[in-house]
């Protein structure tokens, strides 16, 4: 109703008044109580202390935001300066990586014209091998043509800045081998072949006799008649091949004991066509189960390349020395050139050669010998089959090689002969079985006296 609501704001305003009043009232009493305290030297005194509390921390955070302050600014000088060098930075990678793609494509593109330069260069020595091929293979083939092909012409040199090896030069062989700082002059063609090394033989390694072994029977070890038997097999081994491809001038193997003259074999062909076949047929080839090594020989004469005192066995130096010494083949075939004489040039014999011989597949004496040549590295044969072909040998071999055979048993009996006798047949009986041993054209074993004597030279 109206006058309930009436009544309510008065008691509204009523509750006010007394609160005003109330508050007022509050009011009065703080005022006088500060009075009360403001007249009091202790609280004059504390009010002092706040005022100077208030001063030193205002002064406090007033410096605290100025060295805030200047930190922000260093802060923000030092994030420019970091923002500006990782832009630098970023910038120069992204000029290395634009770089490093440059030349990554300009090593694409000198790839490429590499790769297409190596392909016209192997395309182009493809065709001039083929080229090769074919114009050697018309060569060998063709009797008519007289001249061999123009890259068949050519040399071969190792340092051709520098002067030639002499040894090298005399004898085509260098005990330096390819690291000679000297040139080394090799053919493309010629007619002398130079097989390395294609006769082998213990004695020929040069070993020195054990003192423990030296008084013991020579007989017991290999000797030179050894040595000069297996050369003789092996001499005709090789001449019954080499002759299939063309007439053979000479054939000289090398005697000498040291490592990069040891068992050399040169043959010379009557032409450059033959020794250009049998150059072409013998690569890959094994004798032995050892593979060939086979080059062109440039040995302008033999007189420079031979040792001269060896042709009279009085080579101070023996198989050691520098210069070629030389095997006496059998009945001195394709070696008398190399004859040593006391005459005059003009009576010296020359040897004839004998016809080549062509190579035939009904040929069934040349499949049914136990020969050491092949086509790869063959294992050694069983004795049963060592004898069955060395007994067919026997049966082959021609009159002057039995006698030449039946030479050797003689002297071989006739030297133990003489050795049992002992001190009785002295060392003229052993030097007169030397000569008579020389005239009759095969190589004997000297004296004890006289191998120990060419020991201590």
């Amino acid at each position: 109703t109206p006058s309930r609501a009436r009544r309510k704001l008065t008691k509204k305003k009523q509750r006010q008044r007394r609160r005003q009043k109330k508050a007022k009232e509050r009011d009065r009493q703080e005022e006088e109580a500060e009075k009360q305290r403001l007249t009091d030297p202790d609280y004059q005194k504390w009010l002092i202390n706040q005022e100077e509390l208030e001063e030193s921390q205002r002064l406090t955070a007033q410096e605290e935001e100025e060295a805030w302050l200047r930190r922000e600014a260093i802060a923000q000088r030092q994030f420019a300066i970091d923002r500006a060098k990782k832009r630098q930075e970023q910038k120069e990678v992204e000029r290395l990586q634009r770089e490093q793609e440059r030349k990554l494509d300009e090593k694409k593109e000198n790839q490429r014209k590499l790769r297409e330069e190596h392909e016209k260069i192997s395309a182009k020595a493809t065709a001039e091998f083929e080229a090769l091929i074919q114009s050697t293979d018309e060569y060998l083939n063709n009797p008519k043509l007289e001249k061999p092909p123009r890259h068949l012409l050519r040399v071969l040199e190792t340092h051709p800045s520098e002067r030639p090896c002499e040894f090298f030069t005399r004898t085509n062989c260098c005990r330096y081998g390819h690291g000679c700082t000297f040139n080394h002059i090799r053919p493309m063609l010629a007619r002398i072949l130079l097989i390395r090394h294609f006769f082998s033989h213990s004695l020929l390694k040069g070993r020195s006799v054990h003192k423990e072994y030296a008084s013991a029977d020579e007989d017991l070890e290999l000797t030179e008649r050894d040595l000069r038997s297996d050369y003789d097999e092996f001499f005709e081994d090789a001449i019954k091949e080499l002759e299939k491809f063309g007439t053979i001038v000479n054939f000289r193997a090398v005697r000498n004991t040291l490592e990069h003259l040891r068992g050399h074999v040169f043959v010379e062909y009557s032409h450059e066509r033959a020794a250009l076949r049998a150059f072409v047929n013998l690569q890959g080839r094994y004798y032995a189960s050892r593979r060939l090594n086979v080059e062109f020989s440039n040995l302008k004469a033999w007189r420079g390349a031979v040792c001269g005192l060896s042709l009279t066995r009085k080579c101070p130096k023996g198989n050691s020395c520098g210069y070629l010494h030389l095997f006496r083949n059998p009945n001195n075939r394709f070696n008398t050139d190399l004859e040593y004489s006391l005459g005059s040039r003009s009576e010296r014999t020359s040897s004839q050669t004998p016809t080549a011989k062509k190579a035939s597949w009904d040929d069934q004496e040349e499949h049914a010998r136990n020969w050491r040549w092949s086509e790869s590295p063959e294992l050694e044969l069983e004795n049963s089959k060592d004898q069955s072909n060395n007994s067919q040998k026997t049966e082959r071999m021609d009159p002057l090689h039995k006698e030449h055979r039946s030479r050797s048993r003689s002297d071989r009996a006739s030297s133990r002969s003489n050795r049992d006798q002992g001190s009785r047949s002295g060392s003229g009986s052993s030097h007169e079985k030397d000569r008579s041993s020389s005239r009759s054209g095969s190589f004997h074993k000297k004296s004890r006296r006289e191998r120990s004597s060419l020991g201590s030279r």
